[in-house]
């Protein structure tokens, strides 16, 4: 009982969401391969970066490996916020069960839907989801339904 109110205390961090309704210009730093790591992030919020995302996580290595969750997300409690962790999943409950990991860390996911790497591709992650709009939809509506924080966000990332 203690955990779970420990738990959905540090799961209530921002709300990305509250930045696009300030009537100020958002910067955002986009996800990208290899470079949005944590010391990356640090550097773009100096100089006003408002949201950041991580690069794109295989979610089913990373709920699957501690090793491939310490190498892949990193974050502080201090400065690192919002942050939006981007996932690559192709399974509804992988996403959730990588959402529920970073969730007291992080403000929110973001489905990759867009990367057009062929080996992406080629697993069923990225750009190839986009022409299965009713797994998306399922993957999201089970994050939803699985996250307690009605401010953790959700999101899909599409070109």
């Amino acid at each position: 009982m203690i955990g779970d109110i420990v738990e959905t205390k540090r799961c209530q961090l921002k709300d990305p969401m509250d930045l696009f309704h300030s009537g100020q210009v958002v910067k955002i730093c986009a996800p990208m391969v290899r470079y949005s790591k944590l010391a990356f992030r640090t550097l773009v919020r100096k100089y006003s970066c408002d949201l950041c995302y991580t690069p794109m996580i295989v979610a089913a290595d990373f709920v699957r490996s501690a090793k491939a969750r310490d190498s892949e997300f990193t974050t502080n409690k201090v400065g690192d916020h919002p942050l939006i962790v981007q996932f690559a999943a192709k399974e509804a409950q992988v996403l959730c069960d990588a959402a529920r990991i970073v969730c007291p860390f992080a403000d929110g996911i973001d489905l990759n839907c867009g990367c057009p790497q062929r080996w992406a591709m080629a697993e069923g992650y990225g750009a190839c989801l986009i022409n299965k709009p009713e797994l998306v939809q399922d993957m999201v509506r089970h994050v939803r339904n699985q996250i307690d924080n009605p401010r953790f966000s959700v999101s899909i990332k599409i070109r």
